[in-house]
């Protein structure tokens, strides 16, 4: 209820691509410890798996869920864009930026890639 009270932190969390029961729900977890305002998965079925809710700790019982498929961020990245959220994809690029020495906007989504593959190139354009 307190953390309710203050509201939560201008971030989103995009967790789209990540498809791994064990590292939604340490995810799911650590936004909930940040008071991330929202974690966008892939599917919402992952709140019934069992590894998901062992590490996710009842988090996901506070924590806002959003379902985003991978088919449909692009267009929820435009979305998110038109509301002022200025996008930060985690990813080692030929553009990249140390994340020390980024300053965070008031407004942040932030864009995880595959286990193992990363963001796909046509999501850091």
């Amino acid at each position: 209820k307190e953390m309710e009270s203050k509201g939560r932190q201008s971030i989103i969390m995009i967790a789209s691509l990540v498809n791994k029961p064990p590292n939604l729900g340490g995810l799911t977890r650590t936004c909930e410890i940040f008071n991330v305002e929202t974690l966008v998965v892939p599917d919402m079925k992952i709140r019934n798996h069992q590894v998901y809710k062992q590490l996710s700790v009842t988090a996901e019982k506070w924590m806002p869920l959003k379902e985003v498929p991978p088919s449909l961020l692009p267009s929820y990245i435009r979305q998110l864009k038109n509301e002022g959220y200025k996008i930060l994809a985690l990813e080692q690029a030929a553009r990249s930026q140390r994340l020390q020495e980024y300053t965070f906007p008031e407004k942040v989504a932030v864009l995880l890639g595959k286990e193992k593959e990363g963001v796909p190139a046509d999501l850091l354009n």
